[in-house]
């Protein structure tokens, strides 16, 4: 980083995203003023000490051109040494207008036509097989006919949105009547639609995280295994462990340079009890809310991220510790509440709060910040009826973004 009198300037946003704890300490520790966006007051990212200046900004789901203007607008003025745009309504609204950020400021991220590979599962799914890596049966009602996927499947299979956030849209079909009643229903609210075959719950899911220079050289590759949901059957990490899986890291590294990737990306994964493999189920082509346990685990994805948009040689990091658990406490809690019987045999131990293995996503006591604007914001989501239908993911609040990105499908 260059030396002047003035302190180079990051800006960061979503900042109610979880990854921008880990972002905005890494670009502390390298130096920088850290600045934070975000439509929320109550957000991780302006009440985290490592955060110097607080940006409220148009809502980037439900206002995406006045957003994008306003962040236009910003990055003229203050010519920021890089952005960070954070979550996948950020990451698609700076994407689409990747040329005109780049040039006031720097920015690790791919063209759009690349991006939306990532983000259009079915896309995703159609490049996965093209490179050999394993996946779920697939099936795009677009090309294949409603009844000859019926008659081809065993259900139970699932009709997904080829365009959400987490598990919004998601169902379970365990009929053709069924099937075929829930694709027009998801369809009608979320547009382009497919059905995938189930893969039973017996297995595992994982995540690798990756980062590819310029030329598709892998600068650091990272997996742990998801270990605890909430809610319990199909949903977001609470519970992680590091590990290493260089056969699920090698599919990942031969889809990302398949596709032409550049920069951070993440891929979701199941393991297969059924043939012993493990099955792509998705990737997020943006950087994931549970990037802090690779930095916990010795590999900061953000250093190396600014190296490379600087044009520096950067070294990779392809070894890290493994066997460290991290949990999202509030997440944990819910877990807890809702697990049933089974939450008082699983392993590690749900009341297991402390130990050389145990960090934490979002709780520290040298930054709590964070936590209670979570719990403060939480409070404020139960008072507002539609982020408390988005968050809630009851499916009635559909974001103007949804409608802009299935165009491109």
């Amino acid at each position: 980083m260059a030396h002047s009198s003035r302190r180079p300037e990051v800006l960061i946003f979503e900042g109610e995203a979880k990854a921008v704890l880990p972002a905005a300490e890494s670009f502390a520790r390298q130096g920088f003023r850290v600045v934070v966006g975000s439509s929320q007051r109550y957000c991780f990212g302006f009440h985290s000490r490592f955060c110097r200046e607080r940006i409220v900004m148009p809502d980037q789901r439900h206002a995406p051109d006045k957003c994008v203007g306003f962040l236009l607008d910003l990055v003229r003025r203050r010519r920021f040494e890089m952005i960070l745009p954070l979550g996948d309504e950020a990451t698609e609204l700076v994407c689409r207008h990747r040329d005109e950020f780049m040039k006031y400021t720097k920015l690790v991220l791919v063209p759009h036509d690349t991006f939306i590979i990532g983000r259009d599962k079915v896309r995703t799914m159609q490049a996965a097989e093209a490179c050999g890596v394993p996946i779920p049966r697939t099936f795009d009602p677009e090309q294949t006919g409603l009844d000859e996927i019926a008659s081809a499947v065993q259900y139970p299979v699932l009709v997904k949105p080829a365009f959400s956030n987490g598990a919004r849209g998601i169902h379970y079909a365990h009929s053709r009547q069924e099937m075929t009643s829930l694709y027009h229903q998801v369809a009608a609210e979320f547009g382009r639609t497919f059905i995938q075959e189930f893969i039973p719950h017996t297995g595992l899911q994982y995540k690798t995280e990756l980062l590819l220079d310029y030329d598709g050289r892998v600068l650091a590759a990272f997996a742990y295994e998801k270990i605890r949901f909430y809610p319990p059957s199909a949903g977001s990490s609470t519970l992680n462990r590091s590990i290493y899986y260089p056969e699920m890291v090698e599919h990942s590294i031969r889809l990302a340079r398949g596709i032409g990737w550049f920069g951070m990306c993440d891929f979701d994964w199941i393991h297969d009890t059924r043939d012993k493999r493990p099955k792509l189920m998705e990737i997020n082509p943006r950087v994931t809310d549970t990037i802090r346990i690779a930095d916990y685990c010795g590999v900061d994805f953000f250093k190396m991220l600014y190296q490379m948009a600087c044009g520096e040689k950067v070294e990779p990091v392809l070894t890290y510790r493994t066997g460290l658990y991290v949990r999202f406490l509030p997440g944990e809690l819910m877990w807890f509440l809702t697990a049933g019987p089974k939450r008082w045999h699983t392993k590690p131990s749900f009341l297991k709060f402390f130990g050389r293995d145990v960090k934490y996503l979002v709780t520290s006591l040298s930054d709590p910040g964070p936590i209670l604007a979570y719990f403060a914001g939480c409070m404020r989501t139960l008072l507002d009826p539609r982020e408390r239908a988005y968050r809630l993911r009851l499916g009635k609040a559909k974001p103007e973004h949804t409608d802009m990105v299935a165009a491109h499908a």
